[in-house]
């Protein structure tokens, strides 16, 4: 048995919890409910079938294929990274910023500690916009 697909744009959002999960299954690429529980002990003590429970709805919004192995499920992100991320952020910025991104861009720069590639990546941004 396995999850059906859907578009990205059909796809609820994710929770803070969620999120922490899929973080785990990105790494993994492909667990055992079991593994994503022991891995996550790491950060928060939950039971574990809080963690299956999570997992099913997860897949339920669409971001992970579940294969039945006998007793055993097997989470596989249908949803790359990058791709929950890239709608994560239009979200936020839709919604929290209303579509300004200066206030992201100033946090960005006074907030956090930025490495060289950081700079240097927000630099060509800059460059590439001022240029169109």
């Amino acid at each position: 048995m396995t999850t059906a697909m859907r578009k990205n744009s059909e796809r609820p959002p994710l929770s803070k919890s969620e999120w922490a999960l899929m973080n785990l299954c990105w790494k993994r690429g492909r667990a055992t409910a079991r593994q994503i529980y022991e891995d996550s002990l790491a950060r928060r003590r939950r039971d574990y079938r809080t963690v299956k429970t999570m997992l099913d709805r997860i897949a339920a919004k669409g971001y992970l294929k579940v294969e039945k192995l006998g007793p055993l499920c097997l989470y596989t992100p249908v949803v790359s990274r990058r791709e929950a991320t890239s709608r994560a952020i239009r979200e936020f910025i839709d919604v929290v910023l209303d579509r300004t991104l200066a206030p992201l861009f100033l946090h960005l720069a006074e907030e956090e500690d930025l490495d060289e590639e950081e700079l240097a990546a927000l630099r060509r941004l800059i460059e590439k916009e001022e240029r169109s």
